[in-house]
């Protein structure tokens, strides 16, 4: 049972090992995560879905307050005494 656990605990240290090589040994920098920071993605065309969300609101706001298409009639003004 005690070597089953340390062979285990072996092969997971060499998987972090190995996963972080680029990073450790050869100084890369990690990967932007973030995805308004990240270059490749802006390329791909893939946005964040706050920002994504607030442009689509107000592009939407800019249609409800679109004020050339407001007309006025005056004959139908009444005006409270």
């Amino acid at each position: 049972m005690l070597y089953t656990f340390l062979a285990v605990l072996v092969l997971v240290a060499l998987a972090f090992l190995a996963l972080g090589i680029n990073i450790l040994f050869f100084k890369k920098p990690f990967p932007e995560t973030e995805i308004s920071r990240n270059k490749e993605m802006h390329k791909r065309g893939i946005r964040c879905a706050k920002g994504e969300e607030m442009r689509k609101f107000r592009a939407q706001q800019k249609r409800k307050l679109n004020f050339q298409q407001v007309s006025l009639d005056i004959e139908r003004l009444q005006v409270e005494k």
